[in-house]
């Protein structure tokens, strides 16, 4: 079905856009909402990464990459905005809604969440997408590559840099990874 409103959106059917970012957007907003930390930034990001997809569909050559390709670019412009606005003031995100299993946190184990988000304070926007991708959107690490445009390795690499450096930062040094 996806493939189907992939190929009909490259067409310029605006209706199949439209319910490929409706079921995309849930997973996305999570993830893009561990970057800015601003519900209100985080919906005018979505409306960015939207309207950009919507310009650039045509080039997405694989329809099965669909959900990566978007999130990739919700991310990045939401590392964009991030980044242009300085260090976001500090605002606690739910993640209670994200469907599924979740995925092994190995910061479950803190349980204040002010402290946990004072950590995330001190972290880079990379390190905060990263972050909130693989725990906050529970995307499968591959996923997280794929949502970043950059290789697996990278990808896992930077991740275990980031827990290391949010470990730190909760004055942690004893976190599995």
């Amino acid at each position: 079905m996806e493939r189907e409103l992939v190929l009909a959106a490259r067409l310029g059917d605006e209706v199949a856009f439209a319910r490929l970012i409706e079921s995309e957007a849930p997973r996305t907003y999570r993830a893009v909402l561990a970057v800015v930390r601003s519900p209100e930034d985080a919906q005018e990001v979505m409306q960015d990464a939207s309207i950009r997809a919507w310009r650039q569909i045509r080039g997405l050559r694989d329809a099965e990459s669909w959900p990566a390709w978007f999130r990739r670019i919700a991310v990045r412009q939401a590392i964009d905005r991030a980044g242009r606005q300085g260090r976001m003031r500090l605002r606690e995100v739910s993640l209670d809604s994200v469907e599924g299993e979740p995925a092994h946190d190995p910061t479950a184990r803190w349980t204040d969440r002010a402290a946990v988000m004072a950590a995330l304070q001190l972290l880079g926007n990379e390190d905060r997408a990263l972050l909130g991708l693989r725990f906050g959107a529970d995307l499968a690490v591959p996923d997280v590559a794929a949502a970043l445009g950059i290789p697996l390795g990278t990808a896992k690499s930077r991740l275990h840099r980031a827990l290391g450096r949010l470990a730190a930062a909760m004055g942690d040094d004893d976190v599995r990874r």
